[in-house]
């Protein structure tokens, strides 16, 4: 998983080389290998997640589409638009969570790791309701932290998702 991470981040580099990476036989786009990293979770499903950082969408329209472009989740929540949960999802190794939420009908990502990865020191992190008002990442698990940046990137990435019209989000 963790070279996986690691290709969607290298990928979402301006200074990717699209050419010589298409060259290769088993070449995937960003979204195929984004998908090949992270799977639907069901909310029901919470498992022992503990809270390690939140990320505040910047344009909550564009990213909100670009997770329901990328995940095709089944089932969203809708019933509360001002704060809550729409959907979850996981690393495919399930160690790592996001949760998809509206907080204050603004787009926020939760994250949620293992107790064992996360750092609980004085100081390290405020948590908060409002997502992007930690300090940052807690979590200290290396896997996790490029999953958790990967998961910001990807919702900042614009898709080209039907060419023929060129829509772009």
């Amino acid at each position: 998983m963790r070279k996986r991470i690691q290709n969607v981040l290298a990928m979402l580099s301006p200074r990717f080389d699209w050419e010589r990476h298409w060259e290769k036989e088993d070449a995937l786009g960003i979204e195929d290998e984004f998908r090949k990293c992270v799977r639907v979770f069901s909310l029901t499903d919470e498992g022992d997640y503990h809270n390690c950082g939140s990320y505040k969408g910047e344009n909550t329209p564009k990213e909100l589409y670009r997770l329901f472009y990328l995940l095709e989740p089944k089932v969203v929540d809708f019933s509360n638009m001002y704060r809550g949960d729409l959907f979850a999802f996981v690393s495919t190794d399930e160690r790592f969570l996001v949760k998809v939420s509206l907080f204050e009908y603004e787009l926020g990502l939760y994250f949620f790791a293992p107790e064992e990865t996360i750092d609980k020191t004085d100081a390290v992190c405020v948590p908060s309701a409002w997502p992007g008002a930690d300090n940052r990442i807690r979590c200290t698990d290396p896997v996790g932290v490029a999953f958790f940046e990967m998961v910001q990137k990807i919702v900042q990435h614009e898709y080209e998702v039907y060419p023929v019209g060129e829509f772009r989000v």
